[in-house]
């Protein structure tokens, strides 16, 4: 991006709170509670999840600026360092720039651009929406007699050659094709200086849409949809080369997928028709060139025509971002570096991105990869035919109504996670490889609770070698803990927090130690628990700050030898000065109701968070509770609202909603009551946690996930909770049916990999507890 090169975020382009979109819609995304999604309000561009301080970074483009005057402003106004600024931003800018969301001032809102108005008139059709404005070109959707077509407006006001001629190269290709896998054409002409065609309406969502539910392919079910996707845009292309048609410009944006299951492919304006000599210029999104092409580039020579093996290859490309929501390269951003990528560089393996599934459809999808022609399908009908022939491989047993079997979850976490499985040889290969919450520890920390559930060695030895994983890494903290790609930044998740950072692997090996009777490696655990945990932190809540050490220190606390007194002694301290540091805080803040630095009320980033670490570390160590600790407690009561029984929080001051999940609704509260019962034996807290669960066992289920943050296995452990304080059979009884239910849930695109807070692992821990439900305990945390 140049640097005097002004940018704009239209206004189609929405940014939005996630809190702001209904339930049904969030059910789609992984999120956290302050958040933000960009959308475009008609197009089909792919809907993104960024946090806040992005959100507030795209806003300084809503008026013309040049990246750097927009990153130099938005630094000042917050007080922050435009050039580390700059440098953090400039991938995340750049990608929003590819995938249309920022777009040229100069290109789309110039002074001379005049675009029609919803309910305006073009000939005899009315305008419905405005979908896109790229460059000269603007797109419609318009209507007419009560059906739905697509105007394609090429503004020549400032008309090139090349446009006007692949504007009519477009139509020529639609009135040669058949329809069947295209839009059919409508009309075209001339409207005063502008030219137009007009076709049939595409509806649906983009292919790569379509594929993101089924993401999760630890679920053979997914694979098998992602291959009938892939199957069904093969043949759609088989169709189209049949005619001596080639694409040219296949992207995720460029094939549509209807709710019905038909599929079209659009935009044919870089299209060749082999049967004639007329060869339309290249163009298109670069990573999906073909290293032919891309080699040309790199030697400045004349470039190739399109072909149909460089067809194929850019499908290899599209369906490998199908299978695994990447590109088939890390690529550069810089255009030379790219296309010397294409030409020479292999693709990434499924296995780096700690993918196992069916072999055949990396070997299928990477053939058309290859990057001699010569070596790729004959033709693109062979590439269908060989796609076709690995989903017919896959066998019945892995049906939809298998997802509802807990054995069936049960042992594809011990294929994926056991000694015989993959992921252990190797390792896991994404970042955060090491942490709690998305890597080794979190795999580990299972694998203790199922063996002593199950009083089983031989999984305790399991649960050793992932903990031995997670601390190889404790010393490349970029591949350990941190990801870029997931906005997980020593900035965000801190340095010190056992959720995210090396006193999680520290925790998890003591407590693995402790369990096995290593005792030399359980006090050198403990020695690195308390060295990691004391880094420097500000943040005082239990997912990110302060707090967490409490729990973590709690954890440790409670399992120690009785007759260890130098370790313990020195874990006292630290908890005690911790605690002190957290409350001398907290106690010049203003009350809860009123604004003050803790912006939250719930259990992962708020007020309920720190007064349960706070509870749980005195009750283990034995010291005495802050003086105004009951004080904070009451100003918390005090918030929550009751209605017909059922007790709900809303989110802070400021955000109303009511969630029902762990890190920020009624089942993160849940614990918190049951925690004070169980200190005071005061029925009134029970009374608190029962109408907690009444919230979300009241909720409306649809769409809610199974994770243990924000989703259905959070809420179980609450149940659990609450039984366990009661032991009413009620809420055992809600826990396993809640349970059954969102194991669907368990097999969607939102649920992460491999992660104990927000994916399948801690899911899996909590399977293995509901079969000793006075032993289940909320991983890491209660």
């Amino acid at each position: 991006m140049a640097s005097n090169q002004l940018y704009i975020l239209p206004e189609d382009v929405q940014v939005l709170p996630v809190k702001e979109l209904p339930e049904q819609a969030l059910a789609k995304f992984e999120y956290e509670a302050d958040d933000f999604i960009i959308t475009y309000t008609h197009a089909r561009n792919t809907s993104k999840i960024v946090d806040a301080s992005s959100a507030s970074l795209l806003q300084e483009f809503r008026k013309p600026k040049s990246l750097p005057e927009g990153v130099l402003t938005y630094a000042l106004l917050n007080n922050l360092d435009a050039q580390q600024i700059l440098e953090g931003s400039y991938t995340f800018l750049a990608r929003l720039r590819n995938e249309g969301f920022l777009v040229s001032y100069d290109d789309t809102f110039g002074k001379n651009k005049q675009s029609l108005k919803d309910g305006d008139k073009f000939k005899d059709f009315e305008i419905v929406s405005k979908l896109e404005g790229v460059a000269d070109t603007e797109i419609y959707k318009i209507k007419k007699n009560g059906r739905l077509y697509a105007l394609k407006l090429l503004k020549t006001s400032k008309q090139t050659p090349q446009l006007l001629a692949n504007f009519y190269n477009e139509i020529d290709i639609l009135n040669a094709l058949d329809d069947a896998v295209n839009p059919s054409l409508t009309e075209h002409g001339e409207n005063g200086t502008d030219h137009y065609l007009i076709m049939e309406w595409v509806d649906g969502e983009t292919c790569l849409q379509a594929a993101e539910k089924y993401h999760n392919l630890q679920d053979h079910s997914n694979v098998l949809s992602l291959l009938n996707i892939s199957c069904r845009v093969l043949n759609a292309y088989t169709h189209l080369h049949s005619q001596g048609i080639i694409h040219s410009d296949v992207h995720p944006a460029n094939i549509i997928v209807s709710e019905s299951g038909e599929l079209k492919i659009i935009d044919f304006g870089l299209s060749r028709m082999v049967s004639k000599d007329q060869i339309p210029m290249r163009g298109g999104l670069g990573f999906f060139f073909e290293p032919e092409y891309a080699q040309s580039v790199l030697d400045s020579k004349p470039t190739p025509p399109s072909t149909f093996e460089g067809e194929q290859y850019a499908l290899g490309a599209l369906f490998y971002q199908i299978f695994t929501g990447k590109q088939y390269l890390n690529f550069s951003y810089d255009k030379k570096t790219l296309f010397t990528q294409i030409v020479s560089e292999t693709p990434v393996p499924f296995r780096n991105l700690d993918i196992v599934t069916d072999n055949n459809i990396e070997k299928t999808i990477f053939k058309a990869l290859a990057k001699r022609k010569e070596d790729r399908y004959e033709n693109i009908e062979d590439f269908y035919l060989a796609m076709m022939k690995v989903q017919e491989s896959f066998p019945d047993r892995f049906a939809e109504d298998k997802k509802m079997s807990v054995q069936v979850f049960r042992d594809s976490i011990l294929k994926d996670y056991g000694f015989a499985g993959d992921l252990l040889k190797t390792g896991l290969q994404l970042a955060p490889k090491s942490s709690v919450n998305f890597g080794a520890a979190g795999i580990a920390y299972l694998f203790l609770r199922k063996a002593l559930v199950n009083s089983s060695a031989e999984t305790l030895a399991l649960a050793d070698v992932w903990s031995d994983r997670a601390a190889s890494y404790i010393h490349d903290p970029e591949n350990g803990f941190y990801s870029k790609d997931m906005d997980l930044t020593p900035s965000i998740v801190g340095l010190s927090s056992i959720y995210h950072t090396p006193s999680g692997v520290d925790l998890v090996q003591a407590l693995v130690s402790q369990a096995s009777g290593d005792y030399g490696s359980y006090y050198n655990a403990v020695r690195n628990f308390l060295m990691h945990a004391s880094h420097p932190c500000e943040n005082l809540d239990l997912t990110l700050g302060k707090s967490a050490a409490l729990i973590g220190g709690s954890l440790i606390l409670e399992s120690m030898p009785s007759y260890d007194k130098f370790v313990k002694n020195d874990l006292l301290a630290f908890g005690k000065g911790v605690m002190e540091e957290i409350w001398s805080m907290v106690d010049t803040y203003a009350a809860i109701s009123e604004k003050n630095p803790i912006n939250y009320r719930g259990i992962a980033h708020g007020w309920a968070g720190i007064l349960y670490a706070t509870l749980k570390w005195c009750k283990v160590s034995g010291q005495n509770l802050p003086v105004n600790f009951f004080e904070r407690v009451e100003q918390l009561i005090k918030l929550g609202i009751e209605e017909d029984g059922i007790l709900r929080w809303e989110i802070s001051n400021t955000e109303p909603a009511s969630w029902t999940g762990w890190c920020h609704g009624s089942a993160g509260y849940t614990f918190l009551w049951t925690s004070l019962f169980h200190f005071t034996s005061d029925e009134h807290y029970l009374d608190l946690a029962k109408k907690s669960v009444g919230h979300f066992l009241n909720a409306a289920t649809a769409g809610m996930n199974g994770s243990l943050c924000c989703g259905r296995s959070g809420e179980c452990y609450a149940l659990l909770s609450v039984y366990n304080a009661t032991k009413d059979d009620f809420y055992l009884t809600a826990a396993k049916r809640i349970a059954k239910q969102m194991l669907p849930h368990i097999y969607s695109g939102q649920m992460k990999n491999h992660s104990l807070y927000k994916g399948n692992i801690g899911a899996a821990v909590l399977f293995e507890e509901l079969n000793r439900p006075e032993f289940a305990r909320m991983p890491l945390f209660e």
